[in-house]
């Protein structure tokens, strides 16, 4: 039998040595849904509530007209029962303010007015002492922002573009704030030249802008509307970038990345491979 080289053993052992680390090592935490946002429509008497993580809307008849009152709130899973069930729970911004409570129970609810097929939620909602109300409800789920991995722009790929977005993020808060447009992603940021830096933004109504900004000026930032017949912007929208607002972006799928600021701030979200 010939004998092995022992410099071709020590390299055989680092090779397993590596593949045990690697099949040792620990997956990435799988992204979870979430209750993310509630719609509910009672009929006897009338309400609506449409509220997220956060805040809410109720509206119920006064008089004639309908009465809109702003929330401030929490969406709460009860994990551990069967079936499902989530509490919304919130004070209303007026003074004197008033607490909502919403229970909702995952079975299927009917509306008493109409036919049509039965929403998934049933809510039993109470607004004051002696009070509790009935309602059908649709619940969106989405990942947990909260928890979504930071971004590592240096381990990026170089023909992605947040791989600089540390060096564009003065301008692209501009482009959001001061551009006029209502935007509801960005999809690429690049640099012109060396004082000029380039957003190509979308709007809440699908349309697409680009923004020009100097960035060593102050004057506000150029936006010109994108037509549709112009070509597809190479490397846009992979990823798209959601500045951060009230309101945390509802995603379902794909992956999600965190960007925090100097003192850790969410200043929003990246989103790759969105459905």
């Amino acid at each position: 039998m010939r004998a092995v080289p022992l410099a071709t053993l020590h390299a055989i052992a680092a090779s397993l040595a590596a593949t045990s680390a690697f099949a040792q090592a620990p997956a990435a935490p799988a992204q979870v849904a979430i209750p993310h946002q509630i719609a509910c429509l009672g009929e006897e008497p009338f309400w609506r509530l449409d509220a997220n993580r956060t805040t809410g809307s109720l509206q119920r008849l006064g008089g004639k007209s309908r009465q809109v009152v702003e929330l401030r709130g929490e969406l709460m899973a009860i994990s551990f029962l069967t079936p499902k069930a989530l509490v919304w729970r919130g004070d209303s911004t007026r003074l004197p303010s008033e607490t909502v409570v919403a229970t909702l129970r995952e079975e299927a609810c009917s509306s008493t007015m109409k036919d049509g097929p039965p929403q998934a939620w049933r809510a039993i909602l109470s607004t004051r002492p002696g009070e509790a109300i009935t309602g059908c409800c649709s619940v969106k789920n989405g990942y947990d922002t909260t928890k979504a991995p930071l971004a590592a722009f240096a381990a990026k790929a170089e023909d992605d573009w947040s791989r600089n977005f540390p060096a564009y993020a003065g301008a692209i808060a501009r482009c959001v704030n001061e551009s006029g447009v209502a935007v509801r992603e960005v999809a690429k940021a690049w640099k012109v030249d060396r004082n000029l830096v380039a957003v190509r933004m979308v709007a809440n109504d699908g349309k697409a802008w680009n923004c020009a900004v100097d960035t060593t000026s102050k004057t506000r930032p150029q936006s010109t509307s994108v037509a549709v017949t112009e070509p597809p912007l190479a490397g846009a929208g992979a990823p798209v970038f959601y500045p951060a607002r009230d309101t945390p972006p509802l995603v379902t799928c794909g992956r999600l990345e965190r960007i925090a600021g100097p003192r850790g701030r969410t200043e929003g979200w990246l989103h790759y491979d969105r459905c």
